[in-house]
């Protein structure tokens, strides 16, 4: 029988599956293996990700030649179409069951064709579409397909945290190696797209007033060989976490509700509250940066070409910090750790509104110190939630983990959007940008720079004030897998 046919979508299979509590002295603790073939999934989302926060403006600006105007609203209609593509996910997560594969493993599977074909088409410039129009609804469409085959991923993908072990410490654990490997998948999209642009376009300095550009086609061809190079490296990294990892036995699979009374179930949580805003937050001042940060290099600086270098910068010292704030958590806490790694963004980003391009030793300082930042922003977030979803637990007596993430991820893709529609709207309507030129407007330097400093200082101190409000502590959290594991329940210390 085939995984389609096993799979059923209603209650009646949810109802059928046992609840299996796994004794404390038969825990397993999972295997490197296992931790690395879960980790590597992480990769098919921060791939093609990646490559969208950094590249995807200049690219419509530039290569496809889309309005500002245009490209924003390409992106704040994606960020609604996600607002009803998450959660419906999470809610159809809840009522699938394969007898073969488990609950999200199914997921996985189906969405990796899609997902790499609807990235792979997002890079494409429709020559046969001349007009503005015509390139904004195709961009829109392929724009909204990409997001919701990227959802149908990442909803189930995230989800599996809590189903790979019964004890929190390898769940924390695992979350440390996935955090790992998406920041390494950061650094590989970084390296590998500029490294396909660099060698397939040989762009002059500046081509204002030139009417021929033939290397404007080489630009189309490099963007697209590194869509179908992100692309297949992702829907591969997705297979191995199918094939390489099970759900364990013992977690509970409740029966599912509505779409209308999932939204209500978590967001009444107010731990869950205070929590995804405060990712929402943290992850949309990174996303300003991350998004405007190659037209800074390019226009503010004036080192074209170049931004890709101070890129793997940051993120080499992301990586090599992984661990070391992975320890300091566990010594002093989530809360107090993610303050002290993002106090170090405040100088970097202050400095932005200074640099010019004869600081580029500076440069290189400035983004190894962000990445001591941005680990923390990949890290924490994502390994509070399972405390979260334990806390919600105890409260509610239900344990519905697909919603809980899929709300997560929302406002992860959410944040993305934001910060790339908001931006492309400044450069126009406070910078004047002109699309195709490479000389602009001083309005549109001062813009950036201002773009790269004042609005993610006060996103992240807004984030602050989530996390100050945020009550799991680390002794809540050992009080509530006590609670837990005196009800019988499968989370262990």
């Amino acid at each position: 029988m085939n995984p389609v046919d096993e799979m059923s979508m209603g209650t009646e299979s949810q109802e059928s599956t046992p609840l299996v509590v796994v004794p404390r002295d038969q825990e397993i603790r999972l295997t490197f293996r296992r931790k690395l073939c879960f980790a590597i999934g992480g990769a098919t989302t921060a791939l093609p990700q990646t490559v969208i926060g950094f590249f995807l403006s200049i690219f419509l600006l530039e290569v496809a030649e889309v309005q500002p105007l245009y490209v924003s609203v390409i992106v704040f209609a994606g960020r609604g179409w996600d607002a009803i593509t998450d959660p419906l996910v999470g809610y159809l997560c809840s009522r699938t069951y394969s007898k073969r594969f488990g609950q999200l493993r199914p997921w996985l599977l189906f969405s990796l064709v899609p997902v790499a074909a609807s990235y792979t088409a997002l890079w494409v410039v429709p020559t046969q579409l001349s007009s503005q129009e015509g390139k904004f609804v195709y961009y829109l469409i392929v724009y909204c397909l990409y997001q919701t085959s990227l959802t149908a991923y990442h909803v189930p993908y995230t989800s599996l945290t809590m189903h790979l072990s019964t004890k929190r410490s390898e769940r924390d654990s695992a979350t440390a190696y996935r955090m790992a490997t998406e920041l390494a998948s950061t650094l590989l999209a970084s390296i590998s797209q500029g490294a396909i642009i660099s060698a397939m376009v040989n762009k002059p300095e500046c081509d204002d007033g030139v009417e021929d550009k033939p290397w404007l086609e080489d630009e189309r061809k490099a963007y697209l060989t590194g869509a179908i190079v992100i692309g297949a490296v992702a829907a591969v990294a997705g297979l191995i976490t199918f094939i390489g990892v099970k759900e364990q036995a013992g977690v509970r699979i409740p029966k599912p509700l509505s779409m209308v009374k999932g939204l209500k179930f978590v967001m009444k949580h107010k731990p869950y509250q205070h929590l995804t805003m405060f990712f929402l937050f943290s992850w949309l001042a990174s996303q300003v940066v991350a998004s405007n940060f190659s037209l800074y290099v390019e226009y503010v600086i004036e080192l074209r070409g170049k931004f890709q270098n101070f890129v793997i910068a940051l993120l080499v010292c992301a990586v090599i910090a992984m661990p070391f704030w992975q320890l300091f958590s566990v010594k002093f806490g989530k809360k107090t750790t993610f303050v002290c790694g993002a106090a170090f963004l405040f100088p970097g980003l202050f400095a932005l509104l200074y640099l010019t391009n004869d600081m580029i030793p500076w440069m290189y300082v400035l983004a190894c110190v962000a990445g001591l930042s941005t680990a923390v922003t990949y890290l924490i977030p994502w390994s509070m939630l399972p405390d979260c979803i334990d806390d919600a637990e105890v409260e509610f007596g239900e344990r519905r983990e697909p919603l809980f993430y899929a709300f997560f991820v929302f406002f992860q893709k959410f944040a993305i959007g934001v910060a790339l529609g908001l931006s492309t709207v400044a450069l126009q309507v406070f910078g004047g940008y002109e699309t195709g030129k490479c000389q602009q407007p001083e309005s549109v330097n001062l813009t950036l720079r201002i773009l790269l400093s004042a609005p993610p200082m006060i996103l992240n101190l807004i984030a602050f004030w989530f996390l100050w409000k945020y009550p799991i502590s680390t002794a809540r959290a050992v009080a509530t897998r006590k609670t837990l594991s005196e009800r019988g329940a499968h989370v262990d210390s």
